[in-house]
């Protein structure tokens, strides 16, 4: 593998930002320059300060790929800000025995880079055939350590064959405070993807490294209960908001909680709904309550569910955090979480971790407990 040269990086990065970042992603990072005073975008009010770099006269489109040309703290803003943004796809993964001192040792040897150090210069890419001598580079706050991997990707436009490179950055999340290693990686379009095991390809890559450079233990989380757990929990804060069913006769269906205020999914949830505001009637009826509960029991139970999303409820409906739980992810027995909406800060990612750890957490404390008042030992569902 090559290192790129700065001239390079710089080129590569410019592509990126044309290719990855939306408008609105955009105009945020140079304000957040702006803020800075790092850069100018008023034209009415141009810099007299000779270090800020004055791009009111550049094209909004093309004003923060022409300051990161220009200027290398506009580059480690970029490069700063993703390691704190919010990404499209998700996996958790329960992690143990990793001594931090490893991680010191690493970045004694040259193995990975401190952003924070002196000798720092730019993210080191590698070209994702030859893996020999990869170089992430470490962000740590409080509890978190974070390693970003910066892969090269090539594609070829359909239809013209232009060539484009980008870098394409791939967190290693290590939550010290919860014993979770998760890997983020964003969406990155179908001629920058070999086949259709990319993202799963990233992910295994991830993990291979930490087991061979960290010597740490990391095992699948079994999702699907503890998914399936918040779903029925009595509380407010987050809902099913959609579901997919294969049913034992073959037949399939997606239900989504559409527009109502209550997040009811349609048929088995409206029918639930039903009974639980009419039990008087069904009190006289008993026979038919049976029938119905037995049905949707059976339905519920028989039925393979391949994928959940579950909503993190906002202030109001269109605000809320949007998750999509994909089980079994191309059959490497972890789940995929895919995010929607616009692309934020990291903080709504980790807020949706440490919600699924703590009722995860409560789930092996009531196993516990029930296990107790029987005397009979409940072993956990293994990892997938």
């Amino acid at each position: 593998m090559e290192k790129s040269g700065h001239n390079d990086y710089q080129e590569q990065l410019k592509s990126t930002v044309q290719e990855m970042y939306p408008k609105y992603a955009q105009r945020k990072l140079l304000k957040d320059l702006e803020l800075l005073k790092v850069v100018n975008l008023k034209k009415n009010r141009p810099s007299t300060d000779e270090n800020i770099l004055d791009l009111s006269t550049v094209e909004e489109q093309e004003q923060l790929t022409t300051g990161l040309l220009r200027k290398r703290e506009v580059t480690r803003h970029i490069e700063k800000e993703e390691f704190l943004k919010s990404y499209k796809y998700a996996a958790l993964f329960n992690v143990s025995n990793i001594e931090e001192d490893t991680f010191i040792q690493l970045q004694e040897a040259g193995k990975i880079h401190n952003f924070f150090s002196k000798d720092y210069s730019h993210d080191v890419i590698y070209d994702g055939i030859t893996y020999k001598d990869i170089k992430p580079t470490k962000y740590s706050m409080g509890n978190v350590i974070i390693l970003k991997f910066s892969k090269l990707l090539t594609g070829y436009i359909p239809g013209t064959g232009v060539k484009k490179q980008i870098k394409y950055p791939i967190l290693a999340v290590y939550l010290k405070h919860l014993g979770i290693l998760e890997v983020r990686l964003d969406q990155v379009r179908t001629y920058f993807q070999e086949d259709e095991f990319f993202y799963d390809k990233q992910i295994t890559f991830v993990l291979k490294w930490f087991k061979e450079n960290i010597d740490c233990d990391i095992e699948n989380i079994n999702l699907p209960p503890i998914i399936e757990y918040i779903g029925k929990k009595d509380q407010d804060e987050v809902n099913v908001h959609a579901q997919a069913m294969s049913l034992k006769s073959g037949g399939k269906a997606v239900l989504e909680t559409g527009l109502n205020e209550n997040y009811i999914l349609p048929l088995l949830g409206e029918l639930k709904e039903l009974i639980k505001s009419n039990e008087e009637l069904f009190e006289e009826s008993p026979e038919i309550k049976m029938l119905l509960d037995k049905f949707i029991s059976e339905t519920e139970s028989t039925a393979d569910l391949p994928w959940i999303s579950l909503i993190w409820k906002g202030k109001n409906k269109t605000k809320g955090n949007i998750v999509k739980f994909k089980h079994n992810y191309m059959n490497q027995g972890y789940t995929l979480l895919q995010y929607y909406g616009l692309q934020t800060d990291m903080e709504k990612m980790d807020n949706v971790t440490e919600y699924i750890i703590n009722n995860k957490n409560e789930i092996d404390s009531l196993e516990s407990a029930e296990s107790g008042e029987t005397g009979e030992i409940l072993i956990d569902n293994p990892a997938l």
